[in-house]
């Protein structure tokens, strides 16, 4: 089956069970999936999806149908200037958090050293956006829940940012 096809029928499926973004969720699904970009699903309406894919793909149309959101199916965030690993242990990063790390930025602009501390850190995408844009600022952010801490490692780890920050398990008290 061919992109323009695929597309189709998994829009038509999304749009038959209510989710408004029916045309972009299924673009982002299945980019995702054969591991291209948008523009290449929407230039590309020709190229022969592979069956492995395409059963992948419904899959994930099944379960988009059913209200899960397209971060947790693909994973991943766009937030700030990065891409944000995240699942269903964190909240997903939302456009308007991002006034933070803008405001922030703001406040610190003649500064040139600081440390910040982030309660509550979930994915680390406000925190670790802020050290991505301040070179000599370092970071703590603490998280009460394991599995989020384990998350804002991975994304540390992969923005390199390992060496300015320190991700703990604890409670403000602590």
């Amino acid at each position: 089956m061919n992109l323009r096809t695929t597309l189709i029928k998994a829009s038509k499926k999304l749009k038959k069970n209510n989710i408004k973004t029916f045309q972009i969720d299924s673009e982002i699904l299945l980019a995702n999936i054969i591991n291209k970009d948008r523009k290449y699903i929407i230039l590309n309406p020709n190229y022969q999806i592979k069956k492995f894919y395409l059963k992948k793909f419904n899959d994930l149309i099944d379960r988009r149908s059913k209200g899960e959101p397209v971060a947790y199916l693909i994973k991943k965030k766009e937030f700030w200037n990065e891409t944000f690993y995240i699942n269903e242990k964190v909240l997903i990063p939302r456009p308007d958090t991002e006034i933070i790390v803008e405001e922030v930025l703001k406040l610190t602009k003649h500064k040139s050293d600081l440390k910040i501390l982030d309660v509550g850190l979930g994915s680390g995408c406000i925190l670790l956006s802020i050290l991505k844009e301040k070179n000599f600022f370092k970071g703590v952010g603490i998280d009460l829940s394991k599995k989020s801490v384990e998350i804002a490692k991975i994304n540390a780890a992969d923005l390199g940012l390992l060496n300015r920050v320190k991700i703990l398990k604890s409670d403000i008290d602590n």
